[in-house]
C-alpha cells in the first residue's frame, strides 16, 4: 500500500539555485531533502535572506519565513536554522531531525577539510565503509602537507573502515602510517589487533617476539581480544552455531545424514553476508 506525502506551501515558479551544491529547488520539501543529504557539509553559508524570500514568496511558508527571519535578525546558529526548517515541515521523523542538527552542530566552526572529514566519519559511524573510504581518500589527496595531525586522524579512520571490511592486511597498513605520523597508542594497538587477525598464533607471536618495542601493546591487545571473544559467545550468532552444532551430532545419530546442518549453515552464512554488504554500500 502506498503512502501519500501532504505538501507544505505550493511548487515553486522560480526556483532557488543553491550555488555550493549545483542545485535548483523548487519546494520547501526539495530544501529539506538538500539539508538532510548535505548535513555533513553545512555552515553558515546556507543561511541566506534571499532563501527566506524565496520560501516566503514562491514557497508561500510565511509563518516558516518570518521564524527563519527572527533567527537571522539574533544571529542563530546554523543547526538552529535547519532544525527550524525540518520541524516545520515535519517530512522526516524527530530522529531523523535531531541527528541532522547534531551533524550540523558539530560541523560548525570546523575548517574545510575538517568537515569534509566529517562526512566521512559519519560514514564511518553509519558502518558505509565502502563510502567512508572514499570521501577519506579524497580529502588525503586535497589535504596540503602542514594538516599532518589531521591525516593520521583520517589515516586510523581509513584503518578502521578496512577493518570493518575485514580487509585486516590493509587495515594494518593505515594504522601504521598513522602511527608514524602523531605517535597514538591507539593506533598501534589497532595496528597490532589487525596483524593479530590476519596471521597464525604462530606468525604473530614470532612477529612480537621480533619486534620487543610491541610488548607491552600487545599484552593489552590479547586482553582487549579475549574481551572481544567474550562479546562473540554471546551473540545471535554463536549461540545458533552452537546449536546447529548439536544438532548436526544429534543428527548423525538419529537420521544418518547433515543435511539440516548444512542447510541452516547456509542460510546464516547468507545473513552474515547480506550484513556485510549494506556495510559497504
Amino acid at each position: 500500500m502506498s503512502h501519500m506525502i501532504l505538501g507544505t506551501g505550493r511548487y515553486a515558479r522560480k526556483p532557488y539555485y543553491v550555488e555550493r551544491f549545483y542545485v535548483n529547488l523548487y519546494s520547501v520539501e526539495e530544501l529539506c531533502f538538500l539539508l538532510v543529504d548535505k548535513a555533513e557539509m553545512l555552515d553558515q553559508e546556507i543561511m541566506q535572506r534571499d532563501m527566506v524570500r524565496w520560501l516566503d514568496e514562491e514557497c508561500d511558508v510565511s509563518d516558516l519565513a518570518h521564524a527563519l527571519y527572527a533567527l537571522l535578525n539574533q544571529k542563530g546558529s546554523t543547526a538552529a536554522y535547519v532544525g527550524t526548517i525540518l520541524e516545520y515541515v515535519s517530512l522526516y521523523p524527530s530522529e531523523v531531525i535531531a541527528r541532522t542538527e547534531e551533524i550540523v552542530r558539530n560541523g560548525e566552526g570546523l575548517s574545510p577539510h575538517e568537515r569534509h572529514k566529517a562526512k566521512a566519519d559519519y560514514l564511518l559511524k553509519e558502518k558505509r565503509y565502502f563510502a567512508a573510504m572514499e570521501v577519506y581518500q579524497g580529502l588525503l589527496a586535497m589535504l596540503p602537507d602542514t594538516e599532518s595531525l589531521l591525516q593520521a586522524k583520517i589515516l586510523h579512520n581509513m584503518g578502521v573502515a578496512c577493518a570493518g571490511m575485514f580487509m585486516f592486511e590493509q587495515a594494518a597498513e593505515w594504522f601504521m602510517k598513522s602511527y608514524e605520523i602523531d605517535g597514538r597508542q591507539e593506533s598501534q594497538m589497532m595496528y597490532l589487533a589487525s596483524r593479530r587477525m590476519n596471521r597464525s598464533d604462530k606468525e604473530y607471536i614470532d612477529y612480537i617476539a621480533e619486534h620487543p618495542e610491541y610488548h607491552d601493546a600487545s599484552l593489552k591487545v590479547e586482553r582487549l581480544m579475549e574481551r572481544a571473544n567474550g562479546t562473540f559467545e554471546g551473540s545471535d550468532e554463536n549461540r545458533m552455531l552452537v546449536t546447529l552444532q548439536v544438532f548436526k551430532e544429534e543428527g548423525n545419530g538419529m537420521f544418518g545424514n547433515t543435511a539440516p546442518y548444512y542447510n541452516e549453515i547456509e542460510r546464516l552464512a547468507a545473513g552474515l553476508k547480506e550484513k556485510y554488504r549494506a556495510y559497504t554500500i
